[in-house]
């Protein structure tokens, strides 16, 4: 006889990551092939306002009920995960020489975006630089002036080697738990994205 895979327990606050990944088991989402994302790429203030007026002007929610709910989902999910992460960059990020929040690859795409517009939370002032090479215009001295639950996801989503080195030493549940609501937070975007996209592609 074949036992049957147990699956991780989620912390019992995470009430509606709960929820959704009952509904998702264990199978990776299905998810079709999405256009190139116009804004995950250096922009300049101008252009960058231009873009998120339009977003925003032009956004319409298919299944509200629906997306707020993975919206939701995704804010439950980063806030948990903030203490952790918050963490690991106090103990690796001071002595580090090489910003991750430097590294070109890092902005805004538009599932951050579409997720803070379901929140009816103010998108971004701006990408995170104009150019490629430029710093972070969210980086200050002390680490990143937004709150998590507004950072581009691929801030928390990466964990540079000191820091997947500190998750390596927490106890095993916990790495666990960590990476389940991380992969439960991926899974909430990607279907944000997929139901925006599915409305726009109707309106054309």
């Amino acid at each position: 006889m074949t036992r049957r895979k147990k699956g991780v327990h989620l912390p019992a606050e995470l009430t509606i990551l709960t929820r959704l990944s009952q509904e998702y088991g264990h199978a990776e989402p299905a998810i079709a092939q999405a256009a190139p994302d116009r804004f995950k790429q250096p922009v300049a203030e101008e252009q960058w306002r231009r873009l998120t007026r339009e977003l925003r002007e032009n956004f319409a929610a298919p299944d509200r009920k629906r997306m707020q709910l993975l919206a939701t989902g995704i804010r439950e999910g980063l806030l948990w995960c903030d203490e952790t992460m918050d963490r690991y960059c106090r103990l690796t990020c001071p002595g580090c020489r090489d910003f991750c929040c430097d590294a070109d690859g890092i902005y805004f795409d538009l599932a951050d975006l579409i997720y803070l517009l379901v929140l009816e939370s103010d998108l971004p002032a701006g990408q995170t630089r104009p150019r490629r090479g430029d710093p972070c215009r969210y980086l200050a001295r002390e680490g990143c002036i937004l709150p998590r639950m507004c950072r581009p996801f691929i801030c928390t989503w990466y964990l540079c080697e000191p820091q997947m080195a500190l998750l390596a030493a927490e106890p095993i549940p916990f790495q666990k738990k960590l990476t389940a609501v991380l992969q439960l937070v991926r899974r909430c975007r990607q279907q944000l994205l997929a139901l925006h996209e599915g409305q726009a592609a109707a309106n054309r």
